[in-house]
């Protein structure tokens, strides 16, 4: 698989007359998972949209192997670099499998037909997020779980070797979110898949991320191994709570433990 470097340099970028990003600075690191933490409204989002050209930066730019994401044709860069945005719609009335179909369009040329090539990508994404028994159901009558993981069952389907996703554990109870992380892990072991996700569970992101990036009003206040990232210090800076860390006795990576007003009294 071909290295692709993501960066992001004096990037400024909002909505109407509000600026969400300003001046931030970013290197994805290759071939590796980062986590993006922060609490609400911190630019988290607006983020992964600028850096997928969803929105135009109002200054500086997003560079994909040394060129602007917004000189590159669309096609072309959704062949390398893949978004599943936050609460995406879905066409009405569109089933599981043409809509996981879809993550090939970038593949198809203005000529080209559907190969066996196609087939075996769709199938592999459908079967990878447990979603083929739902190939036939339209998307609309699934529920909040089960459609998130056909959207991502989309984005795996696309191939692309960055993979953007914005909060891919929303609407998962507990088993499925650790199986969809679970299955992004086994995604970059495997093929080497820069991966980039927007993640509130602060716990799941130091287990699951290479790197951890830490974001407070627009701009990244911290990055690096989650055991450099996930201190009290950057708990109580980024998220204005108290807090203590200890480790994870499973995994080795650090827990956050919340303190509360209210705590248990001690005997």
């Amino acid at each position: 698989m071909t290295v692709h470097t993501l960066t992001a340099s004096r990037l400024s970028a909002g909505y109407g007359d509000t600026e969400v990003l300003s001046g931030l600075e970013l290197a994805v690191p290759p071939g590796r998972i980062t986590a993006i933490v922060g609490a609400n409204a911190c630019g988290k989002s607006t983020l992964l949209r600028a850096m997928s050209r969803l929105i135009a930066p109002r200054q500086g730019h997003v560079l994909l192997d040394g060129k602007s994401v917004h000189r590159i044709p669309p096609r072309e860069l959704a062949r390398t670099l893949g978004l599943l945005p936050q609460s995406p719609i879905a066409p009405e009335g569109i089933t599981v499998a043409d809509l996981v179909s879809r993550g090939r369009h970038p593949h198809q040329g203005m000529f080209s037909r559907w190969t066996r090539k196609d087939d075996e990508a769709v199938a592999a994404a459908l079967t990878a997020t447990r979603t083929l028994e739902l190939a036939e159901r339209p998307v609309d009558e699934l529920s909040g779980g089960q459609r998130q993981r056909v959207w991502i069952a989309m984005a795996l389907a696309q191939q692309t070797e960055i993979l953007l996703l914005d909060e891919p554990t929303t609407f998962l109870d507990i088993s499925h979110q650790v199986e969809v992380l679970d299955l992004l892990s086994d995604l970059n072991h495997a093929r080497g898949t820069t991966i980039v996700m927007v993640l509130h569970d602060l716990n799941l992101a130091a287990r699951y991320a290479d790197d951890l990036l830490a974001m407070v009003g627009g701009r990244v206040q911290v990055s690096g191994k989650p055991e450099d990232v996930l201190t009290e210090a950057s708990v109580r800076e980024v998220f204005g709570l108290e807090s203590r860390i200890i480790k994870d006795p499973t995994s080795g990576r650090p827990i956050m433990l919340p303190i509360g007003r209210h705590r248990m009294a001690t005997a």
